[in-house]
């Protein structure tokens, strides 16, 4: 048996007037996370780089250094695996470094390039055109920024980074580098709903649709819709650069959006009723805003909670009535093996 189940083409029985914001969509914590490091086998390099980054970033549980557990992983299954099992959101994070883009979940770099997660959702939305994506893109270049000759990415990956005058600096903005990479990987190729790349260093002024909630499925079907969670420019993606740290909040820029993202170590209890009231919000909300709902957090391990939540959820989800629950994202989301059945089931097929 698989260890998922398959819906590689789950949107094609959704209408095609459907607003996207209205859709119950399944998605992936930290989604390229499929390995972490193993805590009793860090060399004294590992132990220091974790150290040091504790004084950034406080994810990382120190009591984690002794003991033989995954940390920083969030996955089993890698992006082909994924958007085969019917996941349309992807939270993908990347520290710039050298003017390339690499994959980290704070110290941990997972030797994924930007291009790579391109050329991933290329391939899947030409074999799967009904199909779109949804990609959240962060910018987690704080912990390299701060550890200097210590960062991550000099030190443990083997990505080729540019060769810039100063090692470990940028010659050109976040944006510059997400823009360059784009266009390195796919040109003008329109694969992106809602941002055009151009050749770097053209100067030229693009237009591109922008989501609201007049957004419908046909609108985006085989592209990606940019979340930006980085400074840009107005044009680039869907604005989601307000986002405060372990809460649940909401963002005023018309359309609104509500995201439940409390995980710093909550009960368990706590943390499932924090997803429960979220997707009772996104229920009864208005159907003009997005609601994203984290069902992960951290204490030991990303799976320390899952374990625990992802069972209830999908319990919860499996009695729920028919209706909007918004974008789910998840840690180990093939366990149980229904829970994404259970969110793709709650939209209204043609």
């Amino acid at each position: 048996m698989e260890d998922f189940i398959s819906h590689p083409s789950w949107m094609r029985y959704v209408p095609d007037d459907a607003s996207v914001v209205t859709l119950s969509i399944p998605g992936t914590h930290n989604s390229c996370c499929v390995q972490g490091l193993l805590g009793g086998l860090f060399s004294d390099l590992d132990r220091r780089l974790i150290v040091a980054a504790q004084q950034v970033s406080h994810k990382i549980d120190s009591a984690a250094l002794n003991k033989p557990l995954g940390v920083g992983k969030t996955q089993e299954l890698d992006l082909p695996d994924q958007l085969n099992a019917g996941i349309r959101f992807l939270d993908i994070r990347f520290t710039h470094y050298q003017d390339n883009l690499c994959v980290h979940h704070d110290v941990i770099c997972t030797e994924k390039s930007y291009v790579d997660i391109l050329t991933a959702c290329f391939n899947f939305l030409r074999q799967h055109p009904s199909e779109t994506i949804l990609m959240s893109v962060a910018n987690e270049s704080r912990i390299d920024d701060a550890l200097g000759k210590f960062a991550p990415s000099q030190i443990s990956c083997k990505l080729p980074l540019a060769d810039t005058t100063c090692p470990g600096k940028n010659t050109r903005s976040f944006e510059d580098t997400f823009n360059a990479k784009t266009w390195e990987c796919i040109e003008d190729l329109p694969l992106f709903y809602n941002f055009v790349a151009v050749p770097p260093g053209d100067k030229s002024v693009t237009t591109s649709p922008v989501l609201t909630s007049e957004t419908i499925l046909s609108d985006v079907r085989g592209r990606i819709v940019l979340l930006r969670r980085f400074d840009g420019s107005q044009g680039v993606g869907f604005d989601l650069s307000y986002w405060p740290e372990d809460q649940c909040f909401r963002g005023s820029t018309p359309p609104a959006y509500d995201i439940e993202d409390r995980y710093q170590n909550p009960g368990v209890d706590d943390k499932f009723d924090y997803i429960v009231d979220h997707i009772e919000k996104a229920r009864s909300g208005d159907p003009n805003e997005l609601y994203i709902t984290f069902c992960n957090a951290v204490g030991l391990t990303a799976r320390r909670y899952s374990n625990k939540i992802n069972p209830r959820l999908n319990d919860y989800l499996s009695e729920l009535p028919q209706g909007r629950i918004g974008i789910i994202v998840m840690d180990y989301f093939e366990e149980p093996r229904e829970l994404v059945s259970n969110v793709i089931k709650q939209n209204t097929n043609g």
